[in-house]
């Protein structure tokens, strides 16, 4: 008895090494596909982390953040903020209520709603290429609300928070109450509108 038992021991094992139709064991047919699943693994891996490393290297190293921006070309003028510090050379056009700072447009912070409605202070942004552009294409020699809004989709480099800041929307319009603000500076924007 112990022989037949030694037997279908023996016939079972065989039966795990028979080639399928194609020649192969069942077994190399799994070890193959494990080593194709971790090889896709580690090319979609290694595509998140090129994509990144490039949008590292177009921000000067911080993640790109994408921002659809709504602008009128009176913005340029109107906006404005008001605040006692600066963030790496960037600030407010006034360092209080009364009394502008000086410094150039594109160390000058504005304030800007993203479409959903997250605020940024950024310096500039009417110099960006695609901006400028839209900027000549209507200057601002009407009234405001005459004028056509657009959406600036813009990439984004985060680069710190101000804090306490007040922001004015007109030219002639009051100061808001103390806040804080993302920074932001302009890696590139395409224009809709």
């Amino acid at each position: 008895m112990e022989n037949q038992h030694d037997d279908s021991k023996q016939s079972e094992g065989a039966q795990d090494n028979t080639a399928a139709p194609n020649g192969q064991t069942p077994g190399s047919a799994r070890g193959k596909a494990v080593v194709g699943l971790v090889i896709l693994v580690v090319v979609i891996v290694g595509a998140y982390y090129v994509t990144r490393r490039s949008s590292l290297v177009a921000t000067g190293g911080a993640p790109a953040t994408a921002a659809a921006i709504t602008l009128v070309t009176s913005d340029r003028a109107d906006l404005d903020c008001a605040a006692a510090s600066a963030i790496q050379g960037f600030r407010c056009g006034f360092a209080n209520e009364t009394t502008a700072a000086q410094g150039d447009e594109q160390n000058k912070l504005k304030p800007y709603y993203t479409l959903d409605r997250h605020l940024y202070l950024i310096p500039g942004l009417f110099l960006e290429p695609a901006v400028a552009k839209r900027y000549q294409s209507e200057l601002p020699n009407k009234p405001r609300e005459q004028l056509k809004r657009f959406t600036a989709n813009c990439q984004l480099k985060v680069v710190g928070k101000l804090s306490g800041v007040r922001l004015r929307w007109l030219a002639t319009g009051t100061w808001s109450n103390p806040e804080d603000a993302d920074v932001a500076t302009i890696a590139s924007c395409k224009i809709e509108g």
